[in-house]
């Protein structure tokens, strides 16, 4: 019999249980497999309350990078920003080792966040921009002992995606465009060096995708990407989701984020400069993204068609950034 080799595993729901047992939660009604991203989440239901429990990917954050975060999630409750929070065991400690077949894995139970997926209308963007605002305010003094393991810098966001993405442009278009596309990098490079941008921490992946809204209320989840970095990459993020996925809306909407993030914050001029040089980064490092973790998106997207559209989008928003 051939020995297989492992690369992510779906932990069934009654091990899940078992881990459980570690909190005060109480008579647990059900436990069921949520969905699959870069990490596993479950959905915990008691007869009071939900929860959310992660199963953090193999070899995507170690110990010390989750510590991070559960310290950046603790500083922002305690500054009373309302988000999906870690909810600690009964011995004090919140994260579960689990000896998967890949490797050593870790587990983290949070709070559930009520309401669902704010829709993208005028309103809800203000809010969005608003909840944006607080959030790097809260966070101007938050500092962690622990290393996250990146930061939200030049090389995170175009360099480590490059190197991804250059061979495989060049397998299907070869060398000229894949030259094309390093001197867009080189650009983006050159015009986010020329400015002088905020430092600080960041959501990372700040966008409708990632919150639920309740009575008028933001509630924000899924720190995963979280680091300290460029803050106005946050603010581009959510202007790359309304060009991409609201198009219609994104003029209107766009306003209204910057009214209600501005409201809480000011965004200095050259970070503001930034934000079309930032929106094609995130193009970067989503496809870089991507391409590194088959394992979740399969390889059959890679394709010309789905490539020749990456490469019309940067080329189309370096004509907006001139």
């Amino acid at each position: 019999m051939t020995n297989i080799r492992v690369k992510h595993t779906l932990i069934d729901e009654r091990s899940i249980l078992e881990l459980l047992q570690g909190y005060n939660l109480g008579p647990i009604s059900r436990c069921s497999f949520l969905t699959r991203g870069l990490n596993d989440t479950y959905l915990i239901i008691t007869p009071r309350k939900q929860y959310i429990f992660r199963v953090y990917r193999y070899g995507w954050r170690n110990k010390e990078a989750i510590q991070f975060e559960i310290d950046a999630l603790q500083h922002l409750k305690n500054k009373t920003f309302t988000i999906s929070h870690p909810i600690a065991k009964r011995d004090g400690t919140y994260l579960n080792e689990i000896d998967a077949p890949e490797g050593l894995r870790y587990g983290m139970l949070f709070s559930y966040s009520q309401g669902e997926r704010p829709a993208i209308n005028a309103r809800n963007a203000q809010l969005i921009g608003e909840s944006l605002g607080k959030l790097h305010h809260k966070t101007d003094d938050f500092h962690s002992e622990y290393n996250r393991g990146f930061k939200i810098d030049l090389n995170h966001l175009l360099d480590e995606p490059t190197a991804m993405i250059l061979p495989v442009i060049n397998k299907f278009f070869g060398k000229k465009v894949e030259g094309d596309v390093q001197e867009i990098v080189e650009n983006l490079k050159t015009g986010l060096r020329n400015k002088e941008l905020e430092i600080g921490f960041c959501h990372g992946d700040f966008h409708n995708h990632n919150m639920h809204v309740e009575n008028g209320k933001i509630e924000v989840f899924d720190f995963d990407g979280a680091a300290m970095g460029f803050r106005a990459y946050d603010v581009a993020v959510s202007w790359w989701n309304l060009l991409t996925n609201y198009g219609e809306k994104e003029e209107e909407c766009w306003e209204a984020f910057l009214k209600g993030y501005s409201s809480q914050r000011t965004l200095a001029k050259d970070d503001f400069a930034s934000l079309p040089l930032l929106i094609t980064a995130r193009r970067f490092w989503l496809l870089g993204t991507m391409l590194q973790n088959e394992d979740v998106w399969g390889t059959n997207w890679i394709n010309k068609q789905s490539l020749e559209l990456f490469i019309l989008q940067i080329k189309t928003d370096m004509i907006r950034e001139m």
